[in-house]
């Protein structure tokens, strides 16, 4: 019987390691949103209690600030957190982080007060910002060189899932339980995973970055942007802010979607909830097979500009008409999973362009600038589309996150013709 190789081996464990924290890390973004109707009616909330600044029945919107703070702490401490992984390494920063939200998620059940998910929101977005930083360093010092990029596709593609599986979750034990002991659950998943990290955090030294710098620094192969100035300088050179916006907009686009999916369908067609959850998890689930099929387009292709058209045109298309179309059963489902799979298509594409605008030895400081657009684009959208839903109508919710689809696309657009030879 053949046995796996050493390398294989470790390979394997690093990036399941690795690769489930990131999973849970996208399934905590999204176990707010599917629960709003519940919060609503849990806390009693109107906005009313808030009509000194204009919001009074706006209660979606005032739920949904939760979102955003969740969304705008991490935004704020992900770059100084980069620079921490980069100080005393990736894997205590990795089991700490995910404690850390894993229990603020958790206690989300036991909040008794609006404010008390307004704090613990905040708590949990700073530990939310470990796993890009952590998970890249531990992933490029322990993974082999000719599996990396299996790896990457690999930890993108288990994100997806917990986008996935979070609504079917949140939405199943509050069916049987209440919405209080999804969150809690959750939260218990998360820190129970992060344990089992603390007894494997041999596999997760990525202390093999520092002896790659000093084999390319023998070589006379010397990055470029080694100072910080040059570093600052290059984050905002104009190709990689059109980088960064395309993450704000797919994130507000395809993000908007995750978010408010359910709630919209809810209050504009009565569309049962768990229903529109398995919508909603459809959609993600599509993501994941466009992002593993994508992989083949990107390495056959490139970064085309016509993939970016069959893509992303054709998915705002599909969104937008459940603004104007009461879809139901499975048809819905259908159309948000082909959407979601259209999406997904592109981003093996988007990597492979962000590289190609980014000069050798910067792929690090420039990933990480440009995936904080996806905190920055979570944290507008939901007072964008809370505010929508309010004020506007549901239909406003799907031709926002439409609009937001095409926006990701013009910039592609831009970015491919300007900046790539």
């Amino acid at each position: 019987m053949a046995r796996l190789s050493p390398t294989l081996n470790q390979d394997i464990k690093v990036i399941g390691l690795v690769c489930f924290p990131h999973l849970m890390s996208h399934a905590y973004w999204l176990v707010i949103p599917p629960m709003y109707v519940a919060l609503i009616a849990a806390f009693g909330i109107t906005g009313n209690e808030f009509a000194f600044i204009g919001m009074e029945n706006k209660p979606f919107t005032v739920i949904a600030t939760v979102t955003t703070v969740f969304a705008m702490a991490t935004f704020i401490f992900q770059t100084p957190v980069g620079f921490v992984v980069d100080r005393i390494g990736a894997r205590a920063v990795l089991i700490g982080g995910l404690a850390m939200e894993a229990v603020a998620i958790g206690l989300f059940g036991f909040a008794t007060a609006y404010w008390h998910l307004l704090v613990l929101a905040a708590i949990a977005g700073v530990g939310h910002t470990v796993f890009h930083p952590a998970d890249y360093a531990i992933l490029s010092a322990r993974v082999s060189e000719r599996r990396m990029g299996r790896a990457f596709s690999i930890h993108s593609a288990t994100g997806y899932v917990g986008f996935a599986i979070a609504p079917i979750f949140m939405t199943g034990v509050a069916e049987l339980w209440n919405w209080r002991a999804s969150f809690i659950l959750i939260g218990m998943i998360g820190l129970i995973a992060s344990l089992v990290l603390l007894t494997q955090s041999d596999a997760l030294r990525d202390t093999g970055q520092t002896s790659r710098k000093k084999e390319a620094k023998a070589e006379g192969d010397t990055p470029a942007g080694t100072s910080t100035r040059d570093g600052i300088r290059l984050l905002i050179s104009l190709p990689i802010l059109m980088c960064f916006l395309y993450f704000v907009l797919h994130q507000m686009g395809g993000g908007g979607i995750r978010s408010f999916l359910v709630a919209t369908l809810g209050e504009m067609y009565g569309t049962p909830e768990v229903v529109a959850a398995t919508a909603l998890s459809a959609f993600t689930v599509g993501s994941v097979f466009g992002i593993l099929s994508g992989g083949w387009v990107a390495d056959k292709f490139g970064p085309r500009i016509m993939t970016a058209f069959v893509t992303l045109v054709p998915a705002g298309i599909l969104i937008a008409l459940l603004g104007w179309f009461d879809i139901r059963g499975v048809l819905l489902i259908g159309v948000l999973a082909l959407s979601g799979y259209l999406i997904g298509l592109l981003i093996p594409s988007r990597d492979i362009l962000l590289r190609s605008v980014t000069p050798p030895g910067s792929m690090g400081k420039v990933m990480g600038f440009a995936s904080t657009g996806s905190n920055l684009g979570g944290a507008l959208i939901p007072v964008v589309l809370g505010y929508a839903l309010d004020t506007l109508g549901g239909h406003w919710v799907f031709w926002i996150c439409a609009l937001f689809v095409a926006a990701a696309f013009l910039t592609f657009i831009t970015a491919k013709t300007r900046f790539v030879g």
